[in-house]
């Protein structure tokens, strides 16, 4: 079993993220999307959508290398997210995660991630815990 431990680069949000976030989920909650509305929200100003942070979330991790795009077979399950703290238009954010990798006994490989997405006043705004297999490197196959 091999962990690393690492912290992405950064992604800040902006308000074209959340409309087309909306326009492609055709979910228009006014939360995301109606500054009157949501300013008389209890975050007082509009919000990214959860599924939002969570995908952003998940392309830093991939950006980042712990998911080899190469071997990479199937996402396995979501196995835990927590939505802590609003995220705003404007914030950054950045994911530290420790991925763990396992050889099955069918030769794949089983990659947990553990992260925490923090945003730039290094708050957690979110934690989530996925599992994806990865097909086992071939001999020759650079790692």
């Amino acid at each position: 079993m091999i962990t690393e431990e690492k912290t992405t680069s950064g992604r800040t949000i902006t308000e074209t993220d959340l409309v087309m976030f909306s326009y492609f989920t055709g979910d228009w909650t006014y939360l995301h999307t109606d500054i009157e509305m949501a300013s008389k929200s209890i975050f007082g100003q509009r919000v990214a959508h959860g599924y939002l942070t969570l995908s952003v979330s998940l392309g830093l991790v991939i950006q980042s290398g712990a998911i080899d795009t190469d071997t990479f077979t199937a996402l396995k399950s979501i196995e835990s997210v927590s939505f802590l703290r609003p995220v705003k238009i404007g914030d950054t954010l950045r994911v530290s995660y420790s991925a763990e990798r396992k050889e099955s006994r069918s030769g794949s490989v089983v990659v947990k991630i553990s992260a925490r997405t923090l945003n730039q006043k290094k708050e957690c705004v979110m934690e989530f815990v996925t599992l994806h297999l990865e097909r086992k490197k071939k001999n020759g196959e650079k790692e």
